[in-house]
């Protein structure tokens, strides 16, 4: 078996989260480093629920209702009159997400004998939350809220799972913003802070949490929110999460958006140069999210080539650009079965 692991993003169209893990582990168990939950109870809206859910909890209300047809028509929330958003007010639903698929994954890891895997709990930062929820001005205004619950479900699932779980940190907003303003975006991190405000996130959490970091263009009704003309916002992101993050919270992975839900991988090497310039350090992999449905194995093992020489050694793992909720079961089976014939190749 080669070097390269299979890495899933975290939504799966499970029926459940013990079809959704049992499936992600058929397809590629022992290339796994890490088993999403599947994300069951959100898997095709991402944020959508955890935005219901606020509004329910009566911390957020509806200030502009929307379709959610896409992320431009989306609804857009505000605080209710009289009130302060505190992160006291918000339960966003991870740590009943965790307590649940734990006895699920370690019986599943134990079945398998995987004594290595990890489980994983995805959740959006602070600023992709505050930014779908209640757009730029939630962000300015609301963003020390969703931290400090966010913080809370992290440390909470780090007491619960301990060294077995890998909290991924996934930057939404942060990667469409830099996408959506190359070749600019480097004065943009620089003006919002968005490298530094993932790190910091990581800096609140537990010392000794595991982490990794999704990098997304998102794929709502597996549509893309952005694209990137090379991969130059997405490496040069990567790059300031690093710099910036916390040296006693693991940075497990960093997972890039090489490809999109309706956007197939570049077939231009000059798309991949950038990533010459992609410096992780030491310890943290380098996930390669260019696994999609459109163009044939044959053509995805060049593309893969492509990457590499670029990059200049082999990746870590080779993933999908996004997870695969949005997709019906038979592609999402299919794609995840070719993200293991890809890593083996």
């Amino acid at each position: 078996m080669g070097s390269r692991g299979v890495h899933f993003v975290g939504s799966f169209p499970g029926t459940s989260t013990e079809d959704a893990m049992g499936a992600m582990l058929d397809a590629a168990g022992p290339r796994l480093r890490t088993l999403p939950t599947g994300e069951t109870r959100r898997y095709e809206f991402y944020i959508q629920p955890i935005i219901e859910d606020l509004v329910a909890q009566g911390a957020l209300e509806v200030k502009k209702a929307g379709t959610w047809g896409s992320s431009r028509e989306r609804t857009i929330h505000r605080v209710p009159d009289g009130r302060e958003l505190t992160g006291d007010m918000m339960d966003l639903g991870y740590l009943a997400e965790a307590e649940e698929a734990l006895p699920i994954f370690r019986d599943l890891r134990a079945a398998r004998e995987l004594l290595e895997l990890s489980l994983q709990i995805g959740m959006p930062t602070d600023f992709t939350l505050a930014f779908i929820a209640m757009g730029i001005p939630g962000v300015r205004l609301h963003r020390r809220a969703f931290r400090d619950a966010t913080v809370r479900d992290i440390a909470a699932i780090h007491e619960l799972v301990g060294t077995d779980g890998t909290v991924q940190l996934e930057a939404t907003a942060e990667m469409v913003l830099m996408a959506k303003t190359q070749p600019l975006h480097r004065r943009l991190d620089a003006a919002l802070h968005l490298g530094e405000g993932i790190a910091a996130l990581a800096e609140s959490a537990p010392a000794g949490t595991r982490f990794g970091v999704h990098l997304c263009v998102g794929s709502m009704h597996n549509k893309s929110r952005a694209g990137m003309r090379d991969l130059r916002p997405f490496v040069e992101l990567a790059n300031s999460v690093v710099r910036q993050w916390p040296s006693d919270r693991p940075l497990t992975y960093v997972h890039g958006p090489l490809a999109a839900g309706d956007i197939p991988p570049s077939t231009n090497p000059a798309y991949y140069a950038p990533l010459a310039d992609l410096s992780l350090g030491d310890g943290t992999n380098f996930y390669a999210g260019f696994v999609h449905d459109t163009p044939t194995v044959a053509h995805q093992v060049e593309t893969l080539r492509m990457i590499e020489n670029a990059l200049g050694r082999p990746v870590d793992g080779v993933a999908s650009a996004c997870g695969l909720g949005r997709r019906p079961r038979p592609i999402a089976d299919a794609l995840a079965a070719r993200a293991d014939t890809l890593a083996a190749s």
